[in-house]
C-alpha cells in the first residue's frame, strides 16, 4: 500500500473514532437532560420561581431575603406541584394571610419578638406616610411597607419589562382632589382616611376619579363593617357604571367580598370563600384590569379572572349602598395605588 493510501486510511479511522465519541457524548447529554429535574427544584436559588414570577427578581422582599440566603421555598415550601401546574390552579405549599404576617416575620426578625420595639415604631410613625407612599396605622403589617408581595403573583412580567409608569397614589391622604363625590356630604377625609357615610334619605353614594384609565393595576387598602354594602368601580362611565368589585356578602348566592358584578348581568366572578376578609382590620384588594378582563386578589389570595364584556376604558370609583347601617358601621379607604399597564400586549398570561 502506498504512503498516500495509508495516510488516507489513517485519517478515515481517526474521523470514524471522533464521530463515534461525539455520538456517545450526545446520547449521554440527551439522557441527562431528559432525566434531570428543574434547576434547584429542591431549594437553592429562586430561578425556578422567576420562570413565572419574573417581577420578584427586583422586588424588595425577594432581593433582601435572597442576599441573606433566604429563598422563596424557605417561606412557601418546596411547592413542587405548584411549580409544575401550568394551569395556575395549584397554590404554593404555604401562604400567609394578614393576620399571620407578624408571626411569620417574627420567626427570623428578632425585633418582632419584642413588643416594646414594635410599639415604639408604631408610636413614632402612626399617621405618617413612608417614602413608598404607605401610611402607617395601628394595625399595619410588615408587607404594608416592605414590598408588594401580595400582587406580585401574575404582574411580574409588566414590572420586569421596565415600564416607565410607576405606582401613583390616587388618594393624596389630605383631600378629595382628583375625585368627584356624589352626594358631596357622603365622602369625607379625616386623619388621612376617606370615610363613606349615607344620610337616611340617601340610597347610594359614589366617589369617582376625574381621570379615565385604559389598562392598569390597582391596589386598594380599606376597612369595612359586615353590614356595609360597598364596592369598587373598575370601568365607570357616564352612561354605565361598568364592572365592580363587591365588598359585601350576597347570602342568597353565597357570594362573599371579592366577587365581581357586571351591570345587567349580575355576578360574573364569585368568591366562595368567607374567610378572606378581615372585618376587624385592614384589607387589601389587588386587581389587574386589561381590556375587558379582570383578575383579582383579596388579601394576597387570588379570587380568579373573568371577561366582563364591558368598555375597555373608564374611571375608577367607590360606592356605598343603603341607609340601614348605624354610625358605628363605616366604609373607610386608606390607600389607592394605581399603575398603568403599557401597550406591549402583555395584558394576559
Amino acid at each position: 500500500m502506498s504512503r498516500s493510501s495509508r495516510n488516507t486510511a489513517t485519517v478515515s479511522r481517526v474521523m470514524l473514532v471522533i464521530m463515534v465519541v461525539a455520538c456517545v457524548l450526545l446520547v449521554c447529554i440527551a439522557g441527562r437532560v431528559r432525566g434531570q429535574k428543574a434547576p434547584d427544584e429542591k431549594g437553592g436559588a429562586n430561578s425556578k420561581c422567576y420562570l413565572c414570577h419574573a417581577g420578584m427578581k427586583t422586588e424588595e422582599i425577594t432581593t433582601n431575603h435572597l442576599a441573606m440566603g433566604v429563598t422563596c421555598d424557605k417561606c412557601h415550601g418546596e411547592s413542587t406541584e405548584h411549580m409544575h401546574d401550568e394551569m395556575l390552579m395549584t397554590e404554593p405549599d404555604l401562604l400567609f394571610g394578614r393576620a399571620e404576617i407578624a408571626a411569620m416575620c417574627g420567626k427570623c426578625h428578632g425585633d418582632h419578638k419584642k413588643p416594646e420595639k414594635v410599639e415604639a415604631f408604631r408610636k413614632e410613625w402612626t399617621g405618617k406616610m413612608q417614602p413608598n407612599g404607605r401610611i402607617i396605622s395601628a394595625k399595619s403589617v410588615c408587607t404594608d411597607c416592605h414590598g408588594t408581595h401580595n400582587i406580585a403573583n401574575e404582574i411580574g412580567a409588566e414590572i420586569e419589562a421596565g415600564q416607565a409608569e410607576q405606582w401613583i397614589a390616587a388618594f393624596n391622604g389630605t383631600d378629595l382632589s382628583g375625585w368627584k363625590a356624589s352626594p358631596q356630604n357622603a365622602w369625607t377625609v379625616k386623619g388621612g382616611r376617606i370615610y363613606a357615610t349615607l344620610q337616611e334619605s340617601e340610597s347610594l353614594g359614589r366617589l369617582v376619579s376625574d381621570a379615565d384609565y385604559d389598562d392598569y393595576l390597582l391596589v386598594v387598602t380599606f376597612k369595612t363593617s359586615r353590614k356595609i354594602q360597598a364596592g369598587i368601580d373598575l370601568r365607570h362611565g357616564d352612561s354605565k357604571p361598568g364592572p365592580a368589585i363587591e365588598i359585601s356578602d350576597n347570602d342568597k348566592l353565597r357570594a362573599f367580598p371579592g366577587s365581581v358584578s357586571v351591570p345587567e348581568r349580575g355576578l360574573a366572578l364569585v368568591n366562595l370563600r368567607d374567610d378572606l376578609l378581615d372585618y376587624d382590620g385592614w384589607n387589601t384588594i389587588s386587581a389587574k384590569v386589561a381590556g375587558d378582563r379582570v383578575q383579582l386578589w383579596l388579601n394576597a389570595e387570588e379570587i380568579g379572572a373573568v371577561r366582563t364584556a364591558s368598555a375597555t376604558k373608564g374611571k375608577i370609583g367607590f360606592y356605598i349602598r343603603g341607609n340601614s347601617v348605624s354610625k358605628d358601621d363605616q366604609f373607610c379607604i386608606r390607600e389607592v395605588q394605581i399603575r398603568k399597564l403599557d401597550e406591549s400586549g402583555e395584558n394576559e398570561k
